[in-house]
């Protein structure tokens, strides 16, 4: 018996070999057989697996076509040989080209698998046959696969991996004619089949951290800045994008989140592209034409900053901040290109639906500065002592001992507020001061700054009253800054009394002058003596 050719209608697109998210491309190493289908002969399956919009040219049956694209690592395959379909038997190939293998045919988990057979007869399943994880070139092949009808499930991915492919039938043997195969064929059988699903892969976003230098304290407007960037993913010509949202939560020590900037390789995006939601959970997410302007950005970086402000130090310091990228697509085909939704979500979706994405993580580490005042002499608070903080400079910030570090720049102000008094305890506390950051790398859970404390600068701009100000060097002092809540002080100072005038008082001062009053009442004394004896002497 002649080998038989099919019609497009006997094997459509659909069916055998069917399409990935925007239509799956195949190719296979040709092994040719003479004749009829040799039902003991084993054939292979080799996928070759690439993101979604990468693959040029496509594959071919036959597997001789170079192609180049994007491959996808780690993806796991799994089998499942329909046992009650028999393809030594003529009947058993009736309406297969016909055949819609539904996407949701493997199950939510990738291993559950169903499909209603041409004759409206559910198909039953053989244990499933898993292939090894694609390499690093998206590789994977299982070789000793008995001719028969399988049903072809991606059964697991990375999590970068956000549309699983779409499931597909597969035959060994493969008809290799030109209704099947219109790029590559030679009309043989074909046992050792490749084929070219393909992934919609969304890489994690990178955040970083940076701080306005000038702005320090608790409540100072916009000085902690997250720049947020995200890879457009490539999708099929024919697919469209169901939404594209960065969201970035806020740590409860953040307040007052805003979305500053949005930009793509750079360049400002028009404000109809998207939407964007100031608060505890800032959040961009591209309009219906600026979805639809992403579909010409495939590759490109969408950038977003985000910007808060320090609400609170926690006790040791630490505020992490960890933003997150939702996407989803809508698959399409040539014969019914997708288009995004009118109305995509402003907000990210819920996490059981899509738990989105998220960046690395990036910590910034925050400390209180505690100033106690006191007298010299007795050690008693004082009120009214009147402080100014600096920056220390670049070069002396993280000293190891900060009794040297130089001032730089203007006072720090908190609240508009660049002056600090003690009070009635004789302490002040400036709240908020930077110390340190870091930005993690990906997947990293734990993030640490490389220091945990930082160098300021106080100046004593005015001293209680009854107490001197001590002179411009010795009012300057350097003081060490540690993550986190100061309970006691971090640095004493001393006030020393005013100086006035002596009092009077009996003593040494008092005798001399008590001497120097008896000698003058002697000296008199004699006098009045010899004017009295001159005086007898002239009358006698």
């Amino acid at each position: 018996m002649r080998a038989t050719r099919f019609s497009r209608r006997a094997l459509g697109v659909a069916g055998v070999l069917s399409l990935g998210i925007s239509g799956l491309v195949v190719a296979t190493t040709a092994t040719a057989a003479d004749g009829n289908i040799d039902v003991a002969r084993t054939g292979s399956l080799t996928v070759h697996k690439y993101q979604s919009g990468t693959l040029n040219p496509n594959g071919t049956p036959d597997g001789k076509t170079s192609v180049q694209g994007t491959p996808v690592a780690d993806v796991v395959f799994t089998v499942h040989p329909i046992s009650n379909l028999d393809l030594s038997k003529q009947e058993s190939w009736n309406g297969l080209g016909d055949l819609k293998v539904p996407v949701t045919a493997c199950g939510t988990d990738g291993n559950t698998p169903s499909l209603m057979l041409p004759d409206n007869k559910a198909a039953t399943f053989d244990a499933g046959i898993a292939l090894p994880k694609t390499d690093a070139q998206g590789t994977a092949k299982k070789d000793s696969l008995a001719v028969k009808a399988y049903l072809v499930c991606e059964s697991s991915a990375p999590a970068s991996v956000k549309q699983k492919a779409a499931p597909f039938l597969v035959t060994i043997p493969f008809p290799n004619n030109e209704v099947n195969s219109p790029t590559s064929h030679d009309g043989n059988w074909l046992y050792d089949i490749n084929v070219y699903p393909k992934n919609v892969v969304v890489d994690a976003p990178s955040k970083e951290v940076t701080i306005e230098g000038t702005k320090h304290g608790i409540k100072t407007g916009e000085q902690v800045t997250f720049p947020v960037s995200a890879k457009v993913p490539s999708i099929g010509a024919n697919d469209a994008f169901k939404y594209f949202i960065i969201s970035d939560p806020f740590n409860e020590n953040l307040q007052n989140g805003k979305v500053k900037s949005v930009k793509i390789d750079g360049a400002d995006v028009d404000a109809d592209k998207y939407t964007k939601t100031d608060g505890q959970t800032s959040t961009v997410a591209f309009t219906k034409a600026g979805l639809e302007h992403l579909k010409t950005k495939l590759g490109s970086t969408v950038t977003v900053e985000f910007t808060a402000d320090v609400k609170s130090v926690p006790a040791d310091g630490v505020i992490p901040n960890v933003a997150n990228l939702y996407v989803d697509t809508i698959p399409g085909t040539p014969d019914r290109p997708s288009t995004p939704p009118d109305q995509p979500p402003s907000t990210p979706p819920a996490p059981n639906d899509d738990p989105g994405t998220p960046s690395n993580k990036v910590v910034s580490t925050w400390g209180n500065l505690k100033i106690a005042k006191q007298d010299k002499d007795n050690s008693k608070a004082l009120e009214g002592a009147t402080f100014q903080v600096y920056n220390a400079s670049a070069a002396t910030a993280y000293a190891d001992d900060c009794s040297t570090a130089v001032k730089e720049g203007d006072p720090i102000a908190v609240g508009a507020v660049s002056e600090f008094t003690t009070g009635a305890d004789g302490t002040l506390n400036v709240e908020g001061l930077f110390v340190d950051k870091k930005v993690g790398v990906a997947g990293a859970a734990d993030v640490t700054p490389d220091h945990n404390k930082r160098c300021y600068v106080i100046v004593e701009t005015k001293a209680p009253a009854g107490y001197t100000l001590p002179a411009t060097a010795d009012a300057t002092k350097g003081v060490t800054v540690r993550a986190g809540v100061s309970t006691t002080a971090d640095i004493t100072v001393d006030n020393t009394k005013t100086t006035v005038p002596p009092l009077p008082v009996t003593g040494a001062a008092g005798k001399i002058l008590m001497t120097v009053g008896g000698l003058s009442i002697m000296a008199i004394a004699v006098g009045f003596v010899l004017v009295a004896r001159k005086r007898r002497v002239n009358e006698a």
